[in-house]
């Protein structure tokens, strides 16, 4: 019996969308969503936020709600106040975490990075937000950035950018906030830089990560920075909510030709008409027609796309 060599069908999980065979980093253009999830997001993403910024407002009895002071080894949660002496308490908690972690994402998948986590919040539904309104959708955003510098791009790269800035100011003294408290995050900003050399410092280095990660680590964080993503191949079983393509139902996949899907010696086509828009809608720029990835972050994008492509071509929605 001769012994075939076995061809690997999953070329595509030694290296990701976002790196060339060179290392070199591949820009994503993410194609600007829409759809039933996307808006469902919006809302999610609202509350959240309000939730984010609102929060460190929020006293009880002339104390944060929530506070997490490092320098001073003073923890307030839910209003109830740690010291050092309840770092047992603290152990127990993060072990607790660690379980809930483990537990939601076995049940819900990775929904909660596409859904709750706040980089994706950030990402999505603010900085790129404010980069289609600027810049316009993927096709023109990439006739941009390689059209020569004139005024136009100019003056639309600088305003890009300052709000962006000062988009990270305002999440760098929302972080501060929860560690020093906003009555003293009210005063740096306040009162004079001299009287706060240490609080403009550490401000400023938060704007300026901050900045950096949104304006141009973007998914790179999610794919190589986040463990949580590394983590969840391990922690996903059969039983998951996960993104998925509808492989045996959209296989084989190809375009619309009428008249021509049922010629003889050829095998009916699948529902999938190989047009693209779920690669080109993806944040992280992975076709999910390839099966679960770590890059995935089940934002729900792709499904969008798909289902306003099958409604227009006449078939079923669901196939992602």
């Amino acid at each position: 019996m001769t012994n075939l060599p076995i061809i690997d069908q999953e070329e595509y999980r030694d290296s990701i969308a976002t790196v060339d065979e060179k290392g070199g980093r591949i820009w994503i253009y993410p194609k600007k969503p829409s759809g039933k999830f996307y808006k469902y997001r919006t809302y999610v993403s609202w509350v959240l936020l309000a939730v984010l910024f609102g929060m460190p407002f929020l006293k009880v009895n002339g104390e944060p709600f929530l506070l997490f002071n490092i320098l001073e080894r003073k923890f307030i949660l839910f209003s109830i106040v740690f010291t050092p002496q309840d770092l047992h308490l603290f152990a127990l908690a993060m072990l607790t975490l660690m379980v809930f972690v483990v537990l939601f994402t076995v049940v819900f998948g990775r929904i909660f990075c596409g859904w709750v986590c706040p980089q994706t919040i950030f990402m999505e539904m603010v900085f790129r937000k404010i980069e289609y309104w600027i810049e316009g959708d993927a096709n023109q955003q990439r006739r941009l950035n390689k059209a020569p510098m004139d005024g136009k791009k100019f003056r639309k790269k600088l305003l890009k950018h300052v709000i962006f800035f000062s988009i990270a100011v305002l999440i760098a003294n929302t972080f501060l906030s929860y560690v020093i408290g906003v009555d003293q995050v009210i005063k740096i900003v306040s009162e004079p830089i001299s009287m706060h050399i240490g609080g403009f410092v550490a401000m400023l280095i938060f704007s300026t990560v901050f900045y950096g990660v949104f304006a141009f680590m973007r998914e790179q964080v999610c794919i190589a920075v986040c463990p949580y993503g590394r983590l969840q191949g391990v922690l996903l079983v059969p039983e998951s909510i996960v993104v998925i393509y509808d492989w045996l139902r959209g296989e084989p996949r190809g375009k619309i030709r009428k008249n021509k899907n049922k010629e003889e010696g050829q095998k009916e086509l699948g529902d999938c008409i190989d047009c693209g828009l779920c690669v080109q809608v993806c944040p992280t720029g992975i076709d999910i027609r390839n099966g679960t990835q770590l890059e995935c972050v089940n934002c729900t994008a792709c499904i969008d796309a798909c289902d306003e492509v099958m409604e227009k071509v006449g078939r079923p929605t669901g196939l992602i």
